[in-house]
């Protein structure tokens, strides 16, 4: 069954105006963000960077500092706007990324000088999640050459939890979602072409490789993967002049994209999120096949949460079907796969299996380029089994149980990075201290700081009671056997970030810290009343007993933070609380 050219065009327009549409109003519920929006905003856009040792020293010296402050780190000042010479360079001093994505939010922001909020960045995601869906339309029907099937793909990506997560996340996985479905799209049409490839698509290529690149390394990835199976082929139907000239272009653009940015050989392999964090670890065999298993089945709840209702079992059952099916296909019905579905299973499959095992962190953002491909496999894998029912109008079931899915999901399911209603939003005070440690844990808190009039920062011990055993215990719990090495390495990653050996005292770290500074500030002591953060790496009770010497007797708790307990991945605690942080009302 297909449909006209028009008509799919219009069922297409539809599909992504809702998917826009909701995803705006998820948006609009979205509150707070996770720290690395908040320093999404501070690359693109201000000269003084949060993670430069300077500034952080400046910002936690004890000094109050004011909203206006705190915006001159996240919005576009008058002398900045369109300053891409700034925005460059402060991708060399993170070190992490390229700066072309940057670049885009830097853009929407130079328009609104000195204006900080969600909806700025959200402009570029709306823009390239709705270049995504289309070139997702046309990936579809070149795979299957059926407009009907390509609408039915699209709309189960278009309204699921998967994608709406991409576009509200502030940060630049929607755009490389769209320039890797951007080199797949034009490698099936160079593919379709034979060996009468076009200068129009290699160009379209040249581009697409260079800025894909430019704007997150994983592209190289896909590109590698995609590229790979583009190879085989060529190879088989002997279109080797076509697979030269597509080889050459792939280089060309890597070549440009070196040339603009240098920077990203060292970042790729000195970086901590990039070959160098596949350096040597000090844990025994046994931790690290137990955690290989916690974090493959942490990526399938993960996918499970993104586009099976949040049901592990739904996800089981629906990968044993499509796979029992393609056995039944291959070997009773004797029918091959389309070739051109390799292009989406390959690149598919393997990213997010090889993402499971080497990610830094069990994060969702690390996969959410390969879902529309994953969403795409699932969907044409169901219609090919729905097409063996005799009765055409039964296999209308497929889109309505799609359809179904969807609705129910978002009504069911809260997508990662919205948060919940926090009263922080609501200060109870006029006046903040923020009380942290050398981790710098106030990053996620720079929205909120602008809600006062006056914020002062300090950093006390990184002494904590008991939190490697509730590492320790979490891994365990999960079925990680850690032999005590997990507890090692965060003893010594809380080490060297404060600077303090376990030998010294709370009273010691507390006296050699930022904290002591307090004393000194004689604005703040004539407060009444303060909103008082205190980090969970923090000794809460020891700093609250350091207040109560200043004069701030009564205490009152305004939010707790909460544990890793409650959760079964571990990264979900910083990408679902809001503060990090124990949060109190002092008063005299």
């Amino acid at each position: 069954m297909k449909i006209s050219g028009k008509c799919s065009a219009l069922i297409l327009a539809l599909i992504i105006l809702a998917s826009l549409t909701v995803s705006c109003f998820v948006m609009n519920t979205k509150q707070g963000y996770h720290e690395d929006e908040l320093l999404n905003y501070n690359l693109a856009n201000s000269p003084q960077l949060l993670l430069e040792d300077d500034v952080k020293a400046k910002l936690s010296d004890g000094s109050m500092k004011t909203p206006e402050d705190f915006n001159a780190f996240l919005a576009v000042s008058d002398d900045h706007r369109f300053d891409y010479g700034m925005v460059y360079h402060n991708q060399i001093v993170d070190g992490v990324h390229p700066p072309f994505y940057y670049s885009l939010v830097h853009t929407v922001c130079s328009l609104f000088p000195g204006v900080f909020n969600k909806w700025l960045g959200f402009i570029v995601n709306l823009i390239m999640m709705a270049g995504a869906l289309l070139l997702l339309f046309r990936i579809g029907k070149r795979v299957t050459d059926n407009n009907l099937y390509a609408l039915i793909a699209v709309g189960g990506y278009a309204l699921s939890i998967a994608c709406i997560t991409t576009t509200i996340y502030l940060r630049m996985y929607a755009t490389l979602t769209f320039f890797v479905l951007a080199f797949l799209a034009v490698t099936l049409r160079i593919y379709d072409r034979k060996n009468e490839v076009k200068l129009t698509d290699l160009l379209l290529m040249l581009v697409t490789v260079t800025l894909g690149i430019l704007t997150q390394y994983y592209f190289v990835v896909f590109a590698g993967l995609i590229g790979l199976v583009f190879l085989v082929f060529s190879i088989r139907e002997k279109h080797i002049k076509t697979l030269l000239k597509y080889i050459i272009t792939a280089v060309i653009g890597a070549g440009i994209a070196l040339a603009i940015y240098p920077n990203m050989i060292m970042q790729v392999l000195g970086s901590d999120r990039g070959v160098g964090s596949t350096g040597s670890v000090n844990i025994d065999f046994i931790t690290i096949l137990t955690y290989v298993g916690y974090k493959l089945l942490t990526y399938v709840e993960v996918l499970s949460k993104d586009m099976f209702l949040g049901q592990m079992w739904l996800c089981a059952l629906c990968v044993v079907l499509l796979l029992g099916f393609g056995v039944y296909f291959r070997f009773v019905k004797k029918k091959k796969l389309l070739r051109k579905a390799w292009f989406l299973i390959v690149p598919g499959v393997f990213y997010f299996m090889g993402i499971a095992l080497i990610s830094p962190f069990n994060s969702d953002r690390y996969i959410m380029a390969s879902m529309p491909m994953l969403s795409m496999i699932a969907v044409f894998g169901f219609i090919r089994i729905f097409n063996l029912l005799p009765n055409q109008k039964l296999r209308l079931v497929l889109p309505a149980c799609i359809l179904a899915a969807s609705i129910v999901g978002l009504i069911a399911v809260k997508p990662y990075y919205t948060y919940g209603k926090s009263s922080l939003y609501d200060p109870k005070t006029r006046d903040c201290l923020y009380v942290g440690t050398p981790m710098q844990e106030w990053n996620k808190n720079l929205d909120k700081f602008m809600l006062y009039d006056t914020v002062t920062i300090v950093q006390t011990s990184m002494n904590i009671d008991g939190l490697v055993e509730e590492i320790e215990a979490f891994a365990n719990k999960r079925g990680v056997i850690t032999n005590g090495k997990i507890g090692g390495m965060v003893d010594s990653f809380i080490d060297s970030g404060s600077g303090k050996g376990d030998a010294q005292s709370k009273e010691s770290n507390l006296s050699t810290t930022t904290l002591d500074s307090l004393k000194e500030n004689k604005v703040l002591r004539d407060k009444t009343e303060l909103t008082v953060y205190i980090s969970r790496l923090a000794d809460n009770d020891a700093v609250i007993s350091y207040l109560k010497t200043l004069g701030f007797t009564q205490q009152k708790l305004i939010e707790a933070d909460q544990s890793f307990e409650d959760y079964f991945n571990w990264y979900d605690y910083f990408v679902e609380t809001e503060s990090y942080s124990n949060v109190y009302l002092l008063s005299r």
